[in-house]
């Protein structure tokens, strides 16, 4: 019991709703306690479902409901039931028309403090974070390489020689938790670029550029793993300092 994890699923449906649909949506949830499959096990990732609608007097429900409150043995299976499981997928996609709003938390019995479960990432997804950790992401990348830049908006806004980026398209970063702050600057090309930090400890996340509007150029070096990537290219070298390609030997 110790490893359990409860998942609470809170709906509120549209208004215009009509029964056969819900009581349709109703049974594809409940059938999830069955359908919804181990592939290492084949056994039922969901270990208890429970279900109903609202029946509390108090006046805090937020408009919400229904409930379904779910058991899964461990973390392992509840992040492959919500990330990767097509049954459960299907059934999300199919039920989303029908919903106004949702409230979902997860709880560890007992478990009163402590860090959130990370969510599990995807093919070529890192997570990544700021030096205080008060604002953290994912970005997906195509290939695991950093792009190293040298113009002088890099070096002043960095403090160092050049930055370590990749461009990538919007909708591949997410941010996972915090707000980050926004700079704003005119670019080479004329055009706003505005560049998003953390307003506590600094860190650059990405830039977005209005001059191309559907990618954002992710800074690289704050990906899990970025330190181990490899540098593939570099824009901007006529603004490179002199001594960076001999730093190495240098300072041997």
């Amino acid at each position: 019991m110790a490893d359990t994890i409860t998942h609470i699923v809170l709906f509120k449906y549209r208004a215009d709703i009509t029964w056969s649909d819900f009581e349709k949506h109703f049974e594809s949830f409940m059938a999830l306690k069955t359908t919804s499959l181990n592939p290492k096990t084949g056994k039922p990732l969901i270990k208890s479902l429970k279900a109903g609608k609202n029946r509390s007097w108090e006046p805090f429900n937020k408009g919400f409901t229904h409930g379904f409150v779910l058991e899964f043995e461990n973390q392992d299976d509840l992040d492959y039931y919500l990330t990767k499981e097509p049954v459960h997928i299907a059934f999300s996609k199919s039920a989303g028309p029908l919903i106004e709003d949702s409230c979902v938390i997860d709880i560890k019995d007992g478990v009163l403090f402590g860090p959130p479960a990370k969510r599990p990432l995807g093919e070529g997804e890192y997570q990544g974070s700021c030096h205080c950790g008060g604002i953290n992401w994912t970005a997906k990348l195509s290939t695991a390489e950093h792009v190293l830049c040298h113009c002088s908006t890099c070096q002043k806004l960095g403090g160092g020689p050049y930055s370590c980026n990749q461009i990538i398209p919007k909708d591949d970063l997410k941010i996972v938790s915090g707000t980050p702050n926004v700079y704003t600057y005119t670019g080479a090309s004329g055009k706003s670029v505005r560049c998003y930090f953390c307003g506590t400890c600094t860190s650059h996340i990405y830039h977005h550029q209005d001059v191309m509007p559907d990618k954002i150029i992710v800074r690289t070096l704050l990906l899990d793993g970025g330190p181990q990537m490899p540098a593939t290219g570099e824009i901007f070298g006529e603004g490179r300092l002199s001594w960076v390609r001999e730093l190495q030997d240098t300072l041997k």
